[in-house]
């Protein structure tokens, strides 16, 4: 397998996990500052690409868990998938190497 190719198969994944981890991070710190209601464009584009996530997480939660704490259970499972993507890649062999050519 060529490096450009193992670069992107793991990377691509990997760095779709992560902007939807800092996504959330950052709706949560934005959920400090503005109401949930908010017509601000910067709230709506955080919660337009955020609410997919969430509503996962929601449906796999019990209803026990308070709303508030959705946010961070859908971290820690954004977390878990990073970590086992890494596992995969590593036990199928498209993990980057370093100094391949």
């Amino acid at each position: 397998m060529s490096p450009e190719i193992a670069f992107w198969l793991y990377n691509g994944p990997n760095m779709l996990l992560s902007i939807l981890l800092y996504m959330l991070i950052g709706r949560y710190i934005l959920s400090l500052f503005f109401r949930s209601q908010s017509e601000l464009v910067i709230w709506r584009a955080f919660c337009q690409i955020t609410d997919p996530v969430l509503h996962a997480v929601q449906a796999i939660t019990p209803r026990l868990v308070p709303p508030g704490l959705v946010m961070i259970f859908a971290v820690f499972w954004l977390l878990i998938l990073r970590v086992v993507w890494l596992v995969i890649a590593a036990l199928y062999g498209f993990l980057p190497q370093v100094g391949a050519q």
